[in-house]
């Protein structure tokens, strides 16, 4: 979709396109999930359903800017023993079976973290912390669309959605902002009648 094509829709419109976006990059969130550590993972409860400006990763998309386009990201780590411990070796060698180009980026005090670009435009990487945590990170492609104006409507109905209790406490964090969650449980995107569903947040 061009960036004409992209902003000459509806606010409406984008909204549902960025949720399905949204969805598409947490089906490849769970899935890398899962072959990992089927167990919990720790993230921050409401962290990467606001989308970043598609400017900040550098011009991915060519003429983007910071009001002209966006990108969802998500954060995932784990607490492992010697049962759970899956190495970044073992990652390795499960992105290079799938074709994958993988590079090694060396870090401070000898720490490592592997990263790659999947064939759709989507960028994973893990981290084996410090031996004892795993982290994933991930992000979408950047797609067009109406930066400021987006993110507001998906700011509001966000936190209708918490004023609303929409989930119950399946999202409540703990004291440091996080919450515990299988692959597979994430936050879901905001429906676009949250704020009539839920209006005190808007009074």
């Amino acid at each position: 979709m061009t960036e004409e094509e992209s902003l000459s829709k509806s606010l409406e419109e984008q909204y549902a396109l960025a949720g399905e976006r949204y969805d598409a990059l947490y089906e490849r969130v769970t899935a890398m999930q899962q072959d990992i550590y089927g167990g919990e993972w720790r993230t921050k409860t409401s962290y990467g359903v606001i989308p970043g400006s598609g400017f900040a990763l550098g011009g991915k998309l060519v003429g983007d800017t910071r009001d002209n386009s966006y990108f969802y990201s998500s954060y995932r780590n784990y607490v492992y023993d010697d049962s759970t411990h899956v190495t970044l070796e073992d990652v390795r060698q499960m992105w290079a079976k799938r074709g994958w180009d993988v590079t090694e980026v060396p870090m401070a005090q000898g720490n490592t973290r592997l990263t790659v670009t999947d064939p759709d435009g989507y960028w994973y990487e893990v981290r084996d912390w410090n031996k004892g945590e795993f982290n994933l990170a991930m992000h979408s492609p950047v797609y067009w669309g109406d930066y400021d104006p987006l993110t507001d409507d998906i700011y509001d109905r966000l936190m209708a959605e918490d004023s609303g209790r929409a989930h119950g406490d399946t999202f409540d964090p703990d004291e440091d902002d996080y919450v515990q969650l299988l692959p597979g449980v994430y936050r879901p995107f905001p429906a676009w009648d949250a704020l009539e569903k839920y209006p005190s947040v808007a009074e």
